[in-house]
């Protein structure tokens, strides 16, 4: 369904506002279709025994999963435009990401805003009461997992501080690039 998501991807500021949309829209259509091939059995045969109804049973399958990501899509919020504006005059030429919303068996992080540098992943969150330790942890055991080694995480709460750091990297390094690997792992395991 990435085709659904193209004309705003993962990463952009807009992505999390498009899919919300786009997943209520088929989340709706698949409800619709399910019911509708079970009115169209019920009426031709006059009962429920007939093998529409078990397509729509089994169509209800992949419309309450689009249940769950409607509902997971609620839980990701937009850092705000003033914030938004502001990052953009600082990140310059290196490789940034909107609202990445990382879930795992305990937590879930939402990260404002994500700049890749060589083998650095440097965030903003805005939730003043962010679990660095835990974050770092559970992203440390996926990039293992994908035998990506050496990366240096800090995540920053204060957006005055992130700003500073992102024009000091820019500074520093211009457009040094990022881990592509990197990249595709944090696209792949965000909501």
């Amino acid at each position: 369904m990435d085709y659904l998501y193209k004309r705003h991807p993962k990463g952009t500021y807009e992505y999390a506002d498009y899919k919300k949309k786009v997943d209520i829209a088929v989340m709706l259509f698949l409800f619709a279709l399910a019911l509708g091939l079970y009115i169209i059995g019920r009426v031709a045969t006059g009962s429920n025994r007939n093998i529409l109804t078990i397509v729509a049973v089994l169509g209800l399958l992949p419309a309450c999963k689009m249940v769950v990501d409607v509902i997971m899509c609620f839980r990701v919020k937009s850092c705000g435009q003033e914030l938004k504006s502001r990052i953009d005059a600082s990140v310059g030429k290196l490789y940034g990401m909107y609202n990445m919303y990382f879930t795992s068996y305990n937590k879930n992080y939402l990260i404002a805003h994500l700049v890749l540098s060589g083998n650095s992943v440097i965030g903003l969150c805005t939730d003043k009461v962010f679990d660095e330790k835990s974050f770092k942890e559970h992203l440390g055991e996926l990039l293992i997992k994908e035998g990506i080694k050496d990366v240096m995480i800090k995540v920053f709460t204060d957006d005055k501080r992130y700003i500073t750091r992102l024009t000091e990297l820019n500074e520093a390094e211009g457009a040094a690039g990022h881990n592509i690997s990197l990249e595709t792992l944090i696209r792949n395991v965000t909501l």
